[in-house]
């Protein structure tokens, strides 16, 4: 992988780990998220009319535009759920973990992408770090529903990141991800106002600078992979990613003051080895 694909990759990981803690900190207000999302939607809009009118985006681009935008939809919707219930050192590895495991494999099968032996190597350190560290207190009746959202954030990451892989190879980003953040602030809201209606009110009310960081950490964390995805194979990008799951536990560790372990300490030394093999793959 070039090192200018992989800063990129790297900063998108650091943004992105910020945004779900602040999500975490909400804890997991799906009024907040959906806010965020009408607010991502909007700020990207002037920028993908000038693109759409520069370039125009393509009829075949457009069904991975929608396809993308629902799958988005659930993962929001998921991320919520998991830390309305549970930690964000347990559900960020379990739910990366699973999306990196399942992006590898259906980018070999499907895409056809060649992985090489340190690459390889590398994804299952990774993948194994991620489920050392979510494995922890996995067995917890308490934890029991985090995990199991968690799992569902891992299954959206796979097909997104699969569709996208190949939808923005027909379209420039920044038309791509306001389709995106459009369709998916348009799914969760509408849910929302039917069932959290109360939430959506009290987040505009209270949490509207959460609101706004979950937005912006979405916006600059996508079209930072999505330009990635340009010019790098989607089952390395999606695993160097996963230097988000140590910062994403240390500011659980150090802010929130979640239980730092041994464990999770195995969990963050696998993820960095595999992180260095991926970059010299």
């Amino acid at each position: 992988m070039r090192l200018s694909v992989f800063l990129l990759v790297v900063m998108s990981a650091a943004i992105h780990a910020s945004w779900n803690f602040v999500t975490k900190k909400a804890s997991g207000s799906l009024g907040t998220i959906c806010i965020g999302l009408c607010f991502a939607s909007l700020v990207t809009l002037p920028f993908a009319l000038y693109f759409i009118f520069l370039d125009g985006v393509p009829l075949y681009a457009v069904p991975y535009i929608a396809a993308t935008g629902i799958i988005h939809a659930f993962y929001f919707y998921y991320i919520g759920k998991s830390y309305e219930f549970g930690d964000i050192s347990i559900v960020y590895p379990i739910a990366r973990g699973i999306g990196v495991a399942g992006t590898g494999i259906v980018a070999a099968t499907v895409l056809n992408e060649t992985i090489s032996l340190p690459g390889f190597t590398g994804i299952a350190l990774v993948v194994s770090g991620t489920l050392i560290i979510g494995s922890y207190r996995a067995h917890d009746g308490t934890a029991g529903k985090s995990v199991l959202y968690a799992l569902m954030v891992g299954l959206t990451i796979i097909g997104y990141s699969c569709l996208d892989k190949v939808g923005v190879g027909y379209s420039n980003p920044v038309p791509y991800i306001c389709g995106m953040f459009t369709i998916s602030a348009v799914i969760l809201t509408l849910f929302a106002i039917v069932r959290h209606r109360d939430d959506i009110a009290n987040s505009w009310k209270r949490k509207k600078t959460y609101s706004m960081a979950i937005g912006t950490g979405s916006i600059a964390t996508y079209l930072l992979i999505l330009f990635a995805f340009r010019q790098g194979p989607a089952s390395y990008i999606v695993a160097v990613r996963e230097l988000s799951v140590v910062i994403g536990s240390l500011l659980g560790f150090i802010l929130l003051h979640e239980r730092f372990t041994v464990r999770k300490l195995i969990g963050i030394t696998a993820i960095t080895a595999g992180l260095i093999l991926i970059k010299i793959a």
